[in-house]
């Protein structure tokens, strides 16, 4: 049991980690047009929830890097949990909770930037959306193609 435990948190601080590490080597990972190849990685809770606390606290710690500081890590945190907690439970399909999760990104980010740095809504709501959507499908793809099998045992 204790072993059991210890490898979801191994997996998770895996998970996070790399988030971490994608989202902090990639140049253009926050802003109006952001793309995060970390994203890539959001969809791998959709095929193992247990795996969920690990994107959530990637995204919050990457977050942390942000230029809006702690105004980012809390939007972050309600993209990620509503994709996570809720998302991932309203919807069957991996692509549409992707372009669900994209969806909700544009709409939070969107106003983070609107409200933080007078940043226009529609337009980061827009750009942040389509981003998001499209890297987090590229995602799906490559987990359901190649990796699926192997996430779902992560967890376990």
């Amino acid at each position: 049991m204790q072993s059991i435990k210890t490898k979801k948190l191994v997996n998770n601080a895996l998970l996070s980690s790399l988030y971490v590490a994608l989202t902090l080597i990639n140049p253009i990972s926050s802003g109006i047009f952001q793309f995060r190849v970390s994203t890539l990685l959001v969809p791998v809770p959709f095929y193992q929830p247990k795996l969920a606390p690990g994107i959530l606290f990637g995204v919050m710690i990457s977050n942390i890097f942000s230029p809006l500081g702690p105004i980012d890590i809390l939007s972050g945190f309600l993209i990620q949990s509503m994709t996570l907690y809720v998302f991932n439970r309203l919807f069957k399909s991996a692509y549409i909770k992707s372009i669900a999760y994209g969806i909700w990104c544009g709409i939070v980010v969107g106003a983070t930037l609107h409200y933080a740095v007078g940043a226009p809504f529609w337009i980061s709501a827009f750009s942040v959306a389509i981003s998001n959507i499209v890297v987090a499908i590229i995602g799906t793809l490559i987990i359901e193609k190649k990796l699926s099998s192997l996430i779902k045992k992560l967890a376990y």
